[in-house]
């Protein structure tokens, strides 16, 4: 029993020294561009001793991916998935819970957006390859949220797709302005906002269900 507890003990403290060694890497990263970073840096943000940075991820390129891929939307989706599916939320409600959850994640993670779209990192064709799947398993998870809500619905699954990408992406520039210019710069309150763009999405794929059956 006694061995039991000290095995988790240690896989606690190597989970522990994992994440501070990513968060501390994020922030460098951020701040300082991947290629400018030195481990000794990122060992001394993280409050570790450089060397366990090596045994951990082995270099500081692979330190890089495991960060893009720790930090992504992606996690928490996958978290919540189930407790959205059991809310029991009309599908307005189900895309508003759903996008207030994508801008806090924004807001959260600011030196994440920073890293992955900061030059360097948009022309390295590995980072830009595990974003691309990222973001594909974002959507395919994300749809999962919506299941319950669009069990009566007949619309094309390609339209409610091109529906979330545009969430995703009018969410991103609303945060975006509002980080640079301060808060309600575009005259909202963030569930406003995130109300008002549900509404517009579902009319739209309520016209585009409607064209499509008059073809």
């Amino acid at each position: 029993m006694k061995e039991a507890y000290n095995r988790l003990s240690r896989q606690e403290t190597k989970d522990i020294k994992k994440r501070q060694i990513l968060a501390g890497a994020l922030k460098i990263f951020s701040q300082k561009g991947f290629h400018a970073a030195s481990t000794k840096e990122i060992a001394a943000e993280s409050g570790v001793a450089e060397g366990l940075i090596f045994y951990y991820f082995g270099d500081k390129r692979k330190l890089l991916l495991e960060i893009v891929r720790q930090f992504t939307f992606l996690q928490q989706l996958q978290a919540d998935a189930g407790a959205a599916q059991s809310m029991g939320l009309s599908l307005e409600e189900t895309l508003v819970e759903y996008g207030l959850n994508y801008l806090h994640f924004l807001q959260e993670n600011i030196d994440y957006l920073m890293l992955i779209w900061s030059p360097e990192l948009v022309r390295d064709e590995a980072v830009s390859q595990e974003v691309r799947q990222l973001i594909e398993r974002i959507g395919i998870t994300g749809a999962q949220w919506f299941k319950p809500a669009m069990a009566e619905r007949t619309w094309n699954e390609a339209a409610f797709r091109v529906a979330l990408t545009t969430l995703h992406s009018s969410l991103l520039v609303y945060y975006m302005m509002n980080a640079r210019f301060g808060a309600e710069t575009l005259g909202f309150k963030d569930e406003s906002y995130v109300r008002q763009l549900a509404r517009l999405l579902l009319q739209g794929l309520e016209n585009s269900s409607i064209d499509a059956s008059a073809q």
